[in-house]
């Protein structure tokens, strides 16, 4: 009798972990950004469920502005989703130079490229994104 119980919860054990593996999914991978094009950059960023997303960057020519700005120098461009896969892109054409950036979602949420590890302190104790151009 022990034993029959004793196969009874293994199989049921497994089941268990079978059904809960199944249902999991692994992170869809993060969009390649900034990506160099052959004469700009393209910064890409994932929110399937944003209404807008922008880039703000410390480079000049990019002067579209929904929210705030968190310098005088720095200016928001206007991200599209046209293909509705939830990944946001922009072309940018930049110079050499050290830019930092970060992305602006719905307006109010401000975050670090996630797909970029070269981070710089934004003095408010969080951080921007750093793309060098050489």
């Amino acid at each position: 009798m022990a034993r029959h119980a004793t196969r009874f919860a293994v199989r049921a054990l497994a089941a268990l972990c079978l059904a809960a593996v199944a249902g999991c999914t692994a992170p869809a991978p993060l969009p390649r950004s900034p990506e160099r094009a052959s004469d700009a950059f393209v910064f890409r960023y994932r929110a399937p469920a944003a209404r807008v997303v922008q880039l703000a960057g410390s480079w000049q020519g990019n002067t579209f502005l929904r929210g705030r700005e968190w310098s005088r120098d720095t200016r928001t461009g206007l991200m599209q989703d046209d293909d509705r896969d939830g990944v946001w892109e922009i072309e940018v054409r930049l110079g050499p130079g050290r830019y930092e950036y970060a992305f602006l979602v719905d307006g109010t949420f401000w975050e670090a490229d996630p797909a970029n590890a070269e981070r710089i302190p934004d003095g408010r104790g969080g951080t921007r994104s750093l793309l060098v151009v050489p």
